[in-house]
């Protein structure tokens, strides 16, 4: 699926959709087409309420969509709030000590990641969460997941409407 067809598809369903984890995975099937992915989670953030809530997984054998966890504000977070900038790991030995659930990320085959901030009005609703394998995410992909920040800004905007963060 090129670029444009995932974008004409993700706005179809954003367009007619019945039940919100369609929003959730119309911004997956757009990941998987922009970056590829092999696990893909959105975590909102309730800045006033100080923590997070996963609001939509790829795999939620393993992933689910639970209730609501502490925010936990470190030099990541910071970066992702104030620089909106795309974190990338890309390889096996950078996602080491940055993930406390490595052994199970490791067991779904997967050494790369990328975060991608979604802000509104000054404020960080959300993050897009994916993961693959060890080098999948390249300078170009991370380039290219700037065309997801749109898209995710209005999932999490969606989203806000059908989930108590």
């Amino acid at each position: 699926m090129t670029t444009a067809s995932a974008l004409r598809a993700f706005e179809q369903t954003l367009a007619r959709y019945a039940d919100p984890i369609e929003v959730g995975a119309a911004l997956h099937r757009l990941a998987e087409a922009v970056i590829g992915v092999k696990v893909f989670t959105l975590t909102a953030i309730n800045m006033e309420a100080g923590h997070v809530r996963r609001v939509y997984s790829s795999h939620e054998d393993v992933y689910p969509l639970l209730g609501t966890k502490p925010l936990e504000i470190d030099d990541w977070f910071e970066r992702m709030r104030t620089e909106r900038a795309i974190d990338v790991i890309n390889t096996a030995a950078g996602m080491e000590g940055n993930f406390g659930d490595l052994d199970l990320i490791r067991t779904l085959g997967c050494n790369a990641s990328i975060s991608v901030p979604a802000m509104a009005g000054n404020e960080l609703l959300g993050t897009i969460n994916a993961l693959d394998a060890e080098g999948r995410y390249r300078a170009d992909k991370a380039e290219a997941a700037q065309a997801l920040i749109v898209p995710a800004v209005v999932t999490f905007l969606i989203l806000r409407r059908h989930f108590t963060l």
